[in-house]
C-alpha cells in the first residue's frame, strides 16, 4: 500500500496511510478539542477521535499519546491548542470552499479580521477588480429528538430559514457598505425545504395564492391563479398583511448550496422513457441490472453535482447586489424580481438538460 506504515495498537497490527485517514474523516463532525488537534480537510479533530474512527477502536482502549504517535508517524501534524482555538470548518463550509473553487473564485479568506469591526463573516471573497464580497455560511443539522417518536403540533415551513436570516443579519450589521450574502446548506435536518419558493417565502412573506373571481356568475378562472407573498417575510416590515417598508437590506442574496443527484435524475429519466416506450413498468431484476450496467456512465446513480442557487433580495441596498456574472456554472440557477414577479433569471445548460419534473423530486 503506497505511503502506508505498519504500527501496533493494543496488541493488534495495522497498516495505514495519511490519505486513508483524510478520506475516512471526510464529512465527520469533530468532537470537542482537548489539548491537541490535527487539521484534516480544514477541520480540527482530537487525535483520539481520528484513530477511533479510522481503526474502529473504542476510545477508552488507547490514549491520546498513542493516537498522536500514530498520526505523527503518518506525517500528520499534531498541534497543541493555544490561546486561540484553531479554525474548525463544518461540512457546509468545506463544500462552500469547493464551490468557490469550481466557480473560479480562488481568492478568499476564512474568518477575516476587520480592524474596525468586531464581527467576522465566514468568508471574504476578493474579485479581480478588488471588490470584496462577504459570505456567512449556515448549516441545518438534525437533532436527536427530531428522530424520536411522538411530538406534534403545527409545522411552519419558513421558521428554520428565517432563523438563519436573523443570524445572518446579526453577522452583517456592521457591513452595510458591502455586498453580503447568506449561504444555506441542509446537511440532514428533516422538513427543511430550500426550494426557491420556500426561501422567497421566508424572505418576502408566506406563499399564498390569488384566484380571480367573477362575482356575477360566481365562477373563478383557475388558469389565472398566481402566487403571492403574504405576511411574515424577513426582508419586509408588515402591518397586517400589507408590507410597509424594506428591512434587512444588507443581505444582498441567499445562496442555497445543493448536492444534486444528477446521475439518479438521468437514470430515472431513462427508466421513464423505457416504460413509456414499452407501455409497461421495468421489472425489479432488470432495474437492478440497469443500475449496475450504467456504473461509470452519466447515468451512474452515485453521481452528485455540487451547485448553487442564488436568490436575489429585491430590496438589497442599491449598488450592493451580488454581481450577475457570479455563480453561473452549468448546474447553477438564479432567481430574482423581473416583470413584477419572482422568476428564474438564469439556468445553466446542465440543469436545463435534465428533466424538470424529475429534478423537482430531488430539490
Amino acid at each position: 500500500m503506497k505511503g502506508s506504515k505498519k504500527f501496533q495498537l493494543g496488541g493488534a497490527e495495522y497498516q495505514l496511510s495519511a490519505n486513508q485517514v483524510e478520506e475516512a474523516m471526510q464529512g465527520v463532525s469533530p468532537k470537542p478539542l482537548g489539548k491537541y488537534f490535527v487539521l484534516l480537510n480544514g477541520v480540527a479533530f482530537p487525535p483520539k477521535q481520528i484513530i477511533a474512527k479510522v481503526l474502529g477502536r473504542d476510545l477508552v482502549k488507547f490514549t491520546t499519546m498513542d493516537a498522536s504517535r500514530i498520526l505523527t508517524a503518518l506525517g500528520l501534524n499534531v498541534q497543541r491548542v493555544g490561546d486561540r482555538r484553531p479554525p474548525s470548518k463544518n461540512k457546509s463550509e468545506i463544500l462552500f470552499e469547493q464551490y468557490l473553487a469550481i466557480s473560479g473564485l480562488a481568492d478568499f479568506e476564512f474568518e477575516k479580521e476587520f480592524p474596525d469591526r468586531s464581527q467576522r463573516p465566514d468568508y471574504t471573497v476578493r474579485l479581480a477588480e478588488g471588490t470584496e464580497i462577504l459570505f456567512e455560511v449556515k448549516e441545518f443539522r438534525a437533532t436527536t429528538d427530531e428522530f424520536l417518536p411522538g411530538g406534534g403540533g403545527a409545522y411552519d415551513p419558513y421558521a428554520f430559514i428565517r432563523e438563519k436570516i436573523d443570524q445572518g443579519r446579526e453577522k452583517f450589521k456592521a457591513f452595510k457598505d458591502r455586498c453580503c450574502c447568506l449561504v444555506l446548506f441542509n446537511r440532514d435536518k428533516p422538513l427543511v425545504d430550500l426550494s426557491w419558493q420556500m426561501i422567497y417565502g421566508a424572505m418576502l412573506g408566506n406563499v399564498g395564492f390569488r384566484i380571480p373571481i367573477n362575482l356575477k356568475p360566481g365562477t373563478s378562472d383557475e388558469a389565472a391563479t398566481e402566487n403571492i407573498f403574504m405576511g411574515g417575510g424577513k426582508m419586509l416590515q408588515y402591518r397586517g398583511l400589507q408590507p410597509v417598508r424594506p428591512q434587512n437590506q444588507t443581505i444582498s442574496a441567499i445562496v442555497a448550496l445543493d448536492l444534486l443527484p444528477v446521475g439518479r435524475i438521468r437514470f430515472d429519466t431513462h427508466i421513464e422513457q423505457l416504460e413509456r416506450k414499452r407501455k409497461e413498468e421495468v421489472g425489479v431484476e432488470e432495474y437492478t441490472q440497469l443500475i449496475e450496467s450504467l456504473r461509470g456512465t452519466e447515468r451512474d446513480t452515485t453521481l452528485i453535482q455540487l451547485r448553487g442557487v442564488v436568490h436575489e433580495n429585491p430590496y438589497a441596498r442599491e449598488g450592493l447586489g451580488l454581481p450577475v456574472d457570479l455563480f453561473k456554472g452549468p448546474y447553477d440557477e438564479r432567481y430574482g424580481w423581473k416583470d413584477g414577479k419572482i422568476q428564474r433569471l438564469y439556468a445553466g445548460a446542465g440543469i436545463r438538460s435534465l428533466s424538470p419534473e424529475i429534478v423537482e423530486r430531488y430539490r
